[in-house]
C-alpha cells in the first residue's frame, strides 16, 4: 500500500498500472495525430527497468505492465 500526503491509501499495483496506462495512452494519442490509422498492435512496447533493481521489483513491474498491455511487450534491463 502507498500512502499519499493526506493519508489516503492505495495499492501500489493500482498506482503503477495507472501510470503505465497513462503513458501508453498518451503515446498512442500522439502517434495518431501523425498516423491516424495506427493501432496498438502496430507498436512494439518496451518497458525498461534499471538492472540494479532486485528481482521482486522487476517482477512487480512485469505484472503491472502485463495488466496494462493487451499485446506482447518486451521487458528489458538497463545496465
Amino acid at each position: 500500500m502507498l500512502d499519499e500526503e493526506l493519508g489516503k491509501r492505495m495499492p501500489a499495483m493500482d498506482v503503477f498500472c495507472a501510470c503505465i496506462r497513462y503513458l501508453k495512452d498518451h503515446m498512442v494519442e500522439q502517434c495518431r495525430k501523425q498516423l491516424p490509422d495506427i493501432s496498438d498492435t502496430d507498436i512494439r512496447w518496451v518497458l525498461t527497468v534499471p538492472a540494479i533493481w532486485n528481482e521482486p521489483a522487476k517482477q512487480f513491474m512485469r505484472e503491472a505492465a502485463t495488466k496494462v498491455f493487451s499485446v506482447f511487450f518486451i521487458f528489458c534491463l538497463v545496465v
